[in-house]
Protein backbone atom coordinates (compact mmCIF):
# COMPACT_ATOMS: atom_id res chain seq x y z
CA UNK A 1 0.00 0.00 0.00
CA UNK A 2 1.46 3.94 -1.29
CA UNK A 3 0.82 5.97 1.57
CA UNK A 4 0.16 9.41 0.34
CA UNK A 5 2.28 12.26 2.39
CA UNK A 6 -0.40 15.55 2.71
CA UNK A 7 0.70 18.89 3.26
CA UNK A 8 -1.22 21.94 3.77
CA UNK A 9 -0.46 26.04 3.73
CA UNK A 10 -2.09 28.96 4.57
CA UNK A 11 -0.96 33.07 4.59
CA UNK A 12 -2.39 35.94 5.83
CA UNK A 13 -2.04 39.91 5.70
CA UNK A 14 -2.51 42.16 8.87
CA UNK A 15 -3.74 44.25 10.17
CA UNK A 16 -4.55 45.28 6.40
CA UNK A 17 -4.57 44.10 3.19
CA UNK A 18 -2.54 44.75 0.82
CA UNK A 19 -0.34 46.74 3.03
CA UNK A 20 -0.06 44.89 6.50
CA UNK A 21 2.41 42.58 7.32
CA UNK A 22 2.06 39.09 5.46
CA UNK A 23 3.27 35.69 6.70
CA UNK A 24 2.21 31.69 6.48
CA UNK A 25 2.90 28.36 7.75
CA UNK A 26 2.79 24.98 6.14
CA UNK A 27 2.29 21.74 7.93
CA UNK A 28 3.58 18.84 6.31
CA UNK A 29 2.54 14.84 7.54
CA UNK A 30 4.40 11.68 6.84
CA UNK A 31 3.81 8.68 6.38
CA UNK A 32 4.88 7.83 9.83
CA UNK A 33 2.82 10.05 11.45
CA UNK A 34 5.70 12.83 11.99
CA UNK A 35 4.88 16.69 11.18
CA UNK A 36 6.87 19.31 9.85
CA UNK A 37 5.97 22.38 10.23
CA UNK A 38 7.07 25.52 8.43
CA UNK A 39 6.29 29.18 8.38
CA UNK A 40 8.13 32.96 7.14
CA UNK A 41 7.56 36.59 5.78
CA UNK A 42 5.99 36.57 2.39
CA UNK A 43 7.37 40.13 1.67
CA UNK A 44 8.61 42.95 3.60
CA UNK A 45 6.01 44.45 5.91
CA UNK A 46 3.83 47.41 5.18
CA UNK A 47 5.23 47.14 1.16
CA UNK A 48 2.98 47.38 -1.98
CA UNK A 49 3.81 43.12 -1.66
CA UNK A 50 2.74 42.73 1.39
CA UNK A 51 -0.33 41.15 0.32
CA UNK A 52 -2.56 37.66 1.76
CA UNK A 53 -2.25 36.05 -1.76
CA UNK A 54 1.43 36.52 -2.06
CA UNK A 55 1.23 35.02 1.76
CA UNK A 56 -0.54 32.12 0.50
CA UNK A 57 1.74 31.45 -2.51
CA UNK A 58 5.01 31.45 -0.57
CA UNK A 59 3.57 29.43 2.14
CA UNK A 60 2.46 26.90 -0.76
CA UNK A 61 6.18 27.55 -2.79
CA UNK A 62 7.85 26.93 1.23
CA UNK A 63 6.03 23.90 1.68
CA UNK A 64 6.41 22.46 -2.07
CA UNK A 65 10.06 23.78 -1.65
CA UNK A 66 10.41 21.55 1.90
CA UNK A 67 8.70 18.24 0.30
CA UNK A 68 11.74 18.03 -2.45
CA UNK A 69 13.85 18.62 -0.36
CA UNK A 70 12.80 15.61 1.57
CA UNK A 71 11.99 13.35 -2.18
CA UNK A 72 8.60 13.76 -1.80
CA UNK A 73 6.62 12.65 -5.07
CA UNK A 74 2.80 12.91 -5.23
CA UNK A 75 1.79 14.55 -2.45
CA UNK A 76 -1.51 16.02 -1.50
CA UNK A 77 -1.37 19.95 -0.48
CA UNK A 78 -4.42 21.27 0.74
CA UNK A 79 -5.30 25.31 1.14
CA UNK A 80 -8.35 27.34 1.80
CA UNK A 81 -7.43 29.85 -0.38
CA UNK A 82 -10.04 29.18 -3.37
CA UNK A 83 -8.05 31.86 -5.65
CA UNK A 84 -4.57 29.78 -5.20
CA UNK A 85 -5.82 26.26 -5.42
CA UNK A 86 -7.81 27.28 -8.82
CA UNK A 87 -4.98 29.07 -10.33
CA UNK A 88 -2.14 26.01 -9.73
CA UNK A 89 -5.21 23.77 -11.05
CA UNK A 90 -5.76 25.92 -14.25
CA UNK A 91 -9.31 27.04 -13.44
CA UNK A 92 -8.45 30.46 -13.00
CA UNK A 93 -5.96 32.97 -14.19
CA UNK A 94 -3.00 34.60 -12.65
CA UNK A 95 -3.80 38.59 -13.22
CA UNK A 96 -1.92 39.97 -10.51
CA UNK A 97 2.02 41.04 -11.92
CA UNK A 98 2.93 40.87 -8.66
CA UNK A 99 1.74 37.38 -8.13
CA UNK A 100 3.14 35.93 -11.84
CA UNK A 101 6.65 35.09 -10.33
CA UNK A 102 5.41 32.98 -7.73
CA UNK A 103 2.54 31.29 -9.56
CA UNK A 104 5.11 29.93 -12.48
CA UNK A 105 7.44 28.98 -9.53
CA UNK A 106 4.76 27.15 -7.36
CA UNK A 107 3.53 26.09 -10.58
CA UNK A 108 6.69 23.88 -11.52
CA UNK A 109 6.63 22.83 -7.83
CA UNK A 110 3.73 21.05 -8.23
CA UNK A 111 4.92 19.56 -11.93
CA UNK A 112 8.28 18.62 -10.51
CA UNK A 113 6.41 16.79 -7.42
CA UNK A 114 3.12 15.33 -9.33
CA UNK A 115 1.51 16.85 -6.49
CA UNK A 116 -2.14 17.24 -6.46
CA UNK A 117 -3.64 20.51 -5.20
CA UNK A 118 -6.95 20.48 -3.35
CA UNK A 119 -9.52 23.09 -1.84
CA UNK A 120 -10.18 22.61 1.92
CA UNK A 121 -12.55 25.03 4.53
CA UNK A 122 -10.80 27.11 6.63
CA UNK A 123 -11.53 24.68 9.57
CA UNK A 124 -9.51 21.99 8.29
CA UNK A 125 -6.73 23.81 7.96
CA UNK A 126 -6.13 25.16 11.48
CA UNK A 127 -2.62 24.14 11.84
CA UNK A 128 -1.08 25.69 8.82
CA UNK A 129 -3.63 28.80 9.90
CA UNK A 130 -1.49 28.73 13.31
CA UNK A 131 1.36 28.75 12.40
CA UNK A 132 0.72 32.00 10.00
CA UNK A 133 -0.11 33.37 13.43
CA UNK A 134 3.03 32.34 15.18
CA UNK A 135 5.20 34.42 12.23
CA UNK A 136 2.65 37.03 12.35
CA UNK A 137 3.62 37.36 16.35
CA UNK A 138 7.41 36.70 15.67
CA UNK A 139 7.36 39.81 13.24
CA UNK A 140 5.19 41.73 15.56
CA UNK A 141 7.79 41.08 18.69
CA UNK A 142 10.74 42.33 16.57
CA UNK A 143 11.97 38.37 15.84
CA UNK A 144 11.46 37.22 12.62
CA UNK A 145 12.71 40.23 10.13
CA UNK A 146 13.67 38.34 7.55
CA UNK A 147 11.35 37.43 4.07
CA UNK A 148 11.59 33.10 3.40
CA UNK A 149 10.89 29.89 4.91
CA UNK A 150 11.71 28.99 8.46
CA UNK A 151 11.48 25.11 10.14
CA UNK A 152 9.09 25.54 13.02
CA UNK A 153 11.19 24.10 15.77
CA UNK A 154 8.88 24.31 19.16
Amino acid sequence: MNLVIVGYFDGLCEPKNPGGIATFGYLIILNNGQKIKGYGLAAKPFSKDSTNNVAEYTGIICLMEELKRLNVFQPIIRGDSQLVVKQLNGEYRVKAQRIVPLYKRALELKEELDAKVEWVPRELNTEADYLSRVAYDLVVKGKLADVGCKIFDR
